[in-house]
């Protein structure tokens, strides 16, 4: 890589780290390039700081390998990749909000409109500003009802941007609900409303250069989706939520693509003691110890987002075996059991979400004890777990 990724471990030594393996994720970018080619190109999308990952650092790697374009959520989001030297095209997600439209423009970001008021506001700061035409992407609402102009509203929209005189659309998308249910009614509903929205654009003159609807589920699943550019996060990151079906007596589709997962969490154990048997543990003495017990404790507990779901339910690896947790996770402090593994020793290093020794615990795994999906857990990681930088 030309340029160094900014060291954010430097003030922080707790024993607690999130690493990021840059060679994975630049692994990943290469493997879904190749999938997707020749339809469509890449927009990596590194929005939440790279899905807690590290928006910049990822970024930066990401287009040293190539990549073209990014999308983030919002033009602070953006002015942080600009600012550490990204280069590339950086598509603004959720667009943007009135008294950004100039930073838009001097940062050279790519907003989605979808309102009168966003034409309006962009279209006087390019006159002020002196630009010609500045290229923008139409959101439409194809039926998440989130975000977009509605398909069928497009007619009152579209005259809009005849006034709009510095505004030319590069780009027509939108978003898919069900992607990872590859039989959802509801998606192949969206995916027509597309469709009727992309051929009432072209009877009306509108041939946008990208279309995009496909997010990393629909990368996986839907090639019809691809159009022109696909958007994946969570793939590139080296995971995917399992593909489904509505008629759940058919099988789960297990995607066929060798992906590596980017974050491994891990941390040392800072304390080791015995216990006799009928010993609480915790906070709430909610485990007792059945026997005598060895229990390692370690500095890791809910504010760095390691969830309190987890207690007496989660697991980590030590020397390669696995050791359940004992008793509450708390703020700070998680404990756990390691009777049954020999020589256990202070700094020794635990890993709660990665691989060791053969086995591994997987984002999947603390997502289930969280009643929730992978994007919340390494997204809910805490700033202040330092991310460390490896395979640069």
């Amino acid at each position: 890589m030309s340029r160094t990724p900014s060291d954010r471990t430097a003030a922080n030594t707790r024993p607690t780290w999130a690493e990021i393996d840059l060679s994975a994720l630049r692994h990943n970018y290469r493997t879904l390039a190749s999938h997707v080619a020749p339809k469509a190109s890449i927009c990596a999308v590194v929005k939440c700081d790279a899905y807690g990952h590290g928006a910049l650092e990822c970024a930066l790697a990401l287009e040293a390998e190539g990549a073209q374009w990014f999308g983030v959520t919002n033009p602070s989001e953006a002015l942080i990749l600009r600012k550490g030297g990204i280069k590339g095209r950086i598509l603004l997600l959720s667009g943007f909000w009135q008294g950004e439209e100039e930073a838009v423009l001097e940062h050279d970001l790519t907003p989605a409109v979808w309102t009168e008021g966003h034409l309006q506001w962009l279209d006087a700061a390019a006159k002020r500003l002196g630009k010609s035409k500045v290229p923008v992407h139409l959101k439409v609402d194809t039926g998440m009802s989130r975000l977009g102009v509605r398909w069928n509203e497009l007619p009152s929209l579209l005259p809009k941007f005849a006034r709009a005189k510095h505004l030319e659309i590069e780009a027509v998308w939108s978003h898919l609900a069900s992607s990872e249910v590859v039989d959802a009614f509801d998606a192949q509903a969206q995916i027509a409303c597309f469709e009727q929205a992309l051929t009432y654009l072209s009877d009306e003159g509108v041939k946008p250069k990208y279309r995009h609807l496909a997010n990393s589920a629909a990368v996986a699943s839907r090639p019809s989706t691809w159009y022109d550019m696909v958007r994946p996060g969570l793939l590139l990151y080296g995971h995917c939520l399992s593909l489904s079906h509505t008629n759940h007596s058919l099988p789960d589709v297990h995607l066929q693509l060798a992906l590596k997962p980017v974050l491994s969490w891990k941390t040392r154990v800072v304390d080791i003691r015995r216990v006799p048997a009928g010993q609480g543990v915790g906070y709430g003495s909610t485990f007792t110890t059945r026997k005598p017990s060895l229990l390692a404790t370690i500095p890791v507990g809910y504010g760095d987002g390691y969830l309190r779901a987890l207690s007496n339910r989660g697991r980590v690896l030590v020397r390669g075996e696995y050791a359940p947790i004992a008793g509450n996770v708390s703020m700070d402090l998680t404990i756990v059991d390691v009777s049954r593994i020999p020589g256990v020793a202070v700094g020794d290093e635990v890993i709660l979400m990665g691989s060791d020794g053969g086995k591994s615990i997987e984002v999947e795994e603390l997502a289930r004890h969280y009643e929730s999906i992978p994007y919340e857990v390494m997204c809910g990681i805490s700033k202040r777990v330092p991310r460390r930088y490896v395979g640069v």
